[in-house]
């Protein structure tokens, strides 16, 4: 993934001021990081590392590294769109946001399936289901996911950008992944990649396991299932917009029309921040019994919800250090 952003072209400019915008990022930054950080602690040192908690962790991850990226856009954002981190992080940068944005996908789409066999397969899932496959699944989007990633060291660099202001130009340092002629049909690719396939893939499994609940007035485990499908939600909502925005930039050859867009562009990405900050909260609020109390309690109630689709599993019980 490459974000579209100010520094990218210097006929645009955002209608918010930079500081506006970089407070909106810190707050997310502000929120999201430790957020992250106490999902990963729990998942990944409180509780048994399989089933839904795997995911979590891994999401919980990805969703830390993207907004720790954040932390070098708020710079930028500060400083008029000017980089003044050097070569090597620019670099940095575009891998970790290739990394996590690709990861997050992957799990999300696999996650989606997931939930659907759990529904459309009760029995095989409970019975036959490998009990480290989700351990797989995972290592496998991040091994896919740092294969895509690795583009980001080759083509990011540090260039300077010639910006007509009144009377006089003034070249600014900008941190830019510009992939020459093949920009437009891998930016393309990443759109429909990144955007079309799994947003049908979340709609289809989606679907079936509606169709299926309703149809057999089976329920899959509460906490789980809410947990996952505010997941799911959140993401087409908050990353679905730029998706869209970015294809009509892409396909339209009228410059002024990329050009009034462009603005919203910038905003619309700011929503993926905004997803990644709030996904531990969803994790939280769906996975707790919150209207009755916090602190450890709320921490044991997410870690059996996080643990309740493998409890049920035949000999295999859930593993947790806390006690409800």
């Amino acid at each position: 993934m490459e974000p579209f952003n100010t520094s990218h072209s210097n006929q645009t400019e955002p209608f918010i001021p930079a500081s506006w915008r970089a407070a909106v990022l810190i707050g997310m930054v502000g929120i999201g990081l430790p957020a992250n950080a106490f999902i990963m602690w729990l998942t990944g040192w409180r509780l048994r590392r399989r089933g839904l908690s795997i995911f979590i962790l891994s999401l919980a991850t990805s969703d830390f590294l993207f907004l720790s990226t954040t932390v070098m856009q708020i710079i930028e954002t500060l400083l008029n769109e000017t980089w003044v981190l050097g070569t090597p992080m620019c670099r940095l940068r575009y891998v970790l946001l290739d990394l996590s944005y690709h990861c997050s996908l992957f799990l999300l789409a696999t996650l989606s399936v997931d939930r659907c066999l759990l529904v459309l397969l009760p029995l095989w899932y409970r019975c036959h289901r490998p009990l480290w496959l989700s351990s797989y699944i995972c290592l496998g989007a991040w091994l896919v996911a740092t294969l895509l990633s690795i583009k980001g060291f080759f083509v990011a660099n540090v260039v300077v950008v010639v910006v007509v202001v009144v009377l006089h130009s003034d070249g600014i340092l900008v941190c830019s992944g510009d992939r020459g002629k093949y920009e437009w049909p891998l930016r393309l690719l990443e759109v429909l990649l990144e955007g079309l396939f799994p947003f049908i893939v979340m709609v289809t499994t989606h679907a079936a396991t509606l169709s299926r609940t309703f149809r057999r007035h089976t329920r899959p485990p509460s906490k789980f299932y809410h947990i996952v499908a505010a997941t799911l939600s959140a993401y087409v909502l908050l990353n679905l917009p730029f998706q869209i925005i970015q294809l009509l930039f892409l396909v339209s050859w009228e410059q002024e029309f990329n050009y009034r867009i462009f603005p919203f562009m910038v905003y619309f990405g700011y929503l993926i921040n905004l997803n990644s900050s709030i996904n531990p909260l969803i994790y939280i609020f769906f996975g707790s019994n919150i209207c009755t109390g916090c602190g450890r309690h709320t921490t044991s109630s997410l870690a059996m919800a996080l643990t309740e689709e493998q409890g049920k599993s035949p000999g295999d019980t859930p593993s947790t250090s806390f006690s409800a």
